[in-house]
């Protein structure tokens, strides 16, 4: 079995939902992409029905379809009140280009500086919610972009060639070394919430324990048990998790507010 690069992701162009599911509020952002391109954005505000918690969240999903299907893992953000900005890597969704290792780092890259650059909301700090790809992707931003008030990395993977490896021993794999997350983790005093379900078949929650174990404090491990890969909504640990996820973000939000002044 021969494995390459392009294995690591699972893009579509397909539309499977929208902020208008969740009765939220939303307008397009593009932000700065490949060979000055751009890539398609959603700037969605928090429900009109809670008091906004002045905290902006950037989205960062996974390798499968695009960023209308992971909006059902992402826009409990909103409905919690934190403005959120979820966007397509290059080659996902209405993204042009095609996605690679580097290329996805790069974009998440840009879309942080252009948010810090020009914030949605002036004012509001910035934080990550990156979750399986999405995960290792923020954890390679971490060290260039100090003033993030937070990064929570869900279902994460130390590297694709490791968690290739495992899945698929004495497979032929073509996948770049050099993009494991560990060395950017240990370099990055960002506060981190990882989290990791039991019951994860794509990627071993093994890998979540790797990454909070090199990374630099501030930091936490939350394992949820008998919880499948980034599903935790579908979970009866539901609440748990959204309470853990919002109580780490509004500390964060404190935090950075508070160094501000």
């Amino acid at each position: 079995m021969l494995i390459a690069e392009h294995h690591c992701f699972y893009p579509d162009r397909f539309e499977y939902a929208n902020p208008d599911q969740w009765d939220l509020s939303y307008a397009d952002r593009p932000l700065p992409g490949p060979e000055g391109a751009f890539l398609s954005a959603w700037h969605i505000r928090p429900d009109r029905r809670v008091i906004p918690r002045g905290l902006t969240v950037l989205h960062l999903h996974g390798n499968a379809q695009n960023m209308t299907a992971h909006l059902f893992a992402s826009a409990f953000l909103a409905r919690e009140g934190f403005d959120l900005i979820t966007f397509d890597y290059r080659g996902y969704g209405k993204s042009p280009g095609t996605p690679s290792l580097a290329g996805i780092i790069a974009d998440g890259g840009a879309a942080v500086r252009a948010l810090l650059d020009d914030p949605p909301v002036p004012g509001q700090p910035l934080a990550l919610f990156g979750q399986s790809m999405g995960a290792f992707t923020s954890a390679h931003l971490l060290p260039d972009f100090p003033q993030l008030a937070a990064a929570i990395l869900e279902a994460g993977l130390t590297s694709f060639r490791d968690l290739f490896l495992e899945v698929y021993p004495g497979a032929d794999i073509k996948v770049p070394d050099g993009f494991s997350t560990l060395g950017p983790l240990a370099a990055s005093r960002v506060p981190k919430l990882f989290l990791h379900g039991t019951a994860d078949t794509v990627v071993p929650p093994a890998h979540s324990e790797r990454m909070h174990q090199a990374a630099a404090d501030p930091k936490e491990l939350v394992i949820l048990p008998g919880v499948g890969h980034i599903d935790a909504l579908e979970s009866p640990l539901a609440p748990i998790y959204r309470e853990r996820v919002t109580a780490f973000l509004d500390a964060a939000a404190r935090t950075a507010v508070t160094n501000q002044k």
